[in-house]
């Protein structure tokens, strides 16, 4: 019956339609037909032609903004407009450990896959970022790395092709073994999630250097990223410089934004023990060296400012200064306590 009733339904839609468009076509006397024939009506006189009327242009219609189609949903791009970090071309390698599957163990649990690592040591402690390089079938897929009792979250996107992704940061409090695991929704019968690297990176421990509104910059010893297997940033109030520089091959680095370029004066405050001194150092930034040699100054945590000459900044935007020893003269380099930058009028 069902059938039925709603051909009968669509027969009177339909005959409904039909009758109201006639309707409306008669009122316009469309198909208006005369019922009988009648005599035509004498002609009446013409009337005079109507004045002529001059109609003012009307003004154009706004057009209506060009609106684009956006999408309802985001696409994935496997990669492309990432928020990741952008990859750094010239990043330094010295003192990032990495990782290698040979050295993670797969564990298959009911919810979710298990990989542990072991192995992990590093010769200095301080904090490092995490990256895991990967490849997912799934779409997206939810993660959790846990180190020391450190856990970061990150949601993993699909990538046919080894992909980065940075979890964020860990810190290392002594030279010793730390074992660590991430944990990985699991994917089904067939995995579709593997491990390519794991790599621990250094990463400063204090704020970004911002320049202040005379020109000046101070780099503390805390914003620095060492570059290192020995050197570290010494956090205890009475320090708080870079020590343990025990390495000509470890090196210092600062990172910053400028908004004001020009020449600047190069101040390094810095510490060296009587016997310790003798060591070449060069100061670098933006393909421009100064070169000093350190003096004693009474002890590691003795702070004296060493001016180091003059460099020029050309442009705003991003800089790197970089604190390399060339040599070292006796069992350590130095500690530095800061680095100033100071506008030269």
């Amino acid at each position: 019956m069902a059938p039925l009733t709603t051909m009968k339904r669509h027969v009177l839609f339909h005959a409904a339609g039909a009758l109201a468009l006639i309707l409306m076509l008669n009122a316009c006397g469309k198909t208006e037909q005369p019922a009988a024939a009648k005599p035509a009506p004498a002609p009446a006189p013409a009337a005079p032609p109507p004045a002529k009327v001059v109609e003012k242009p009307s003004a154009p219609a706004p057009e209506k903004p060009f609106e684009p189609v956006i999408a309802a949903a985001p696409v994935d791009l496997n990669g492309f407009g990432s928020d990741e970090p952008a990859e750094r071309a010239d990043e330094p390698t010295r003192g990032v450990i990495i990782i290698n599957p040979k050295d993670i163990t797969h564990l298959n649990q009911q919810h979710w896959d298990q990989y542990d690592c072991t192995s992990f040591t590093a010769k200095r402690w301080g904090r490092y970022e995490v990256r895991v390089t990967y490849t997912l079938r799934n779409a997206t897929i939810g993660t959790q790395f846990r180190f020391a009792q450190q856990p970061l979250k990150k949601t993993l996107v699909a990538s046919s092709q080894p992909k980065r992704a940075v979890y964020g940061t860990v810190y290392v409090e002594k030279s010793t073994l730390y074992p660590f695991s991430l944990y990985v929704a699991a994917t089904g019968a067939e995995p579709g999630f593997e491990i390519h690297q794991v790599t621990f990176v250094p990463a400063p421990e204090g704020p970004a250097p911002v320049q202040a509104a005379d020109g000046s910059i101070v780099l503390e010893a805390g914003s620095a990223t060492t570059w290192s297997e020995n050197m570290r940033y010494e956090p205890k109030p009475e320090k708080n410089c870079l020590g343990f520089w025990t390495s000509a091959d470890d090196f210092a680095e600062w990172q910053f934004d400028v908004a004001k370029p020009g020449r600047y004066k190069v101040t390094v405050v810095h510490g060296c023990g009587t016997g310790e001194e003798g060591s070449e150092v060069a100061v670098k930034l933006g393909g421009q060296e100064l070169k000093f040699t350190v003096k004693d100054t009474g002890g590691f945590q003795k702070w004296s400012e060493a001016a180091v000459g003059e460099v020029e900044i050309k442009s705003t935007g991003k800089q790197n200064l970089v604190i390399d020893p060339v040599t070292k003269a006796k069992s350590a380099v130095l500690d530095v306590h800061k680095v100033l930058l100071t506008p030269v009028s």
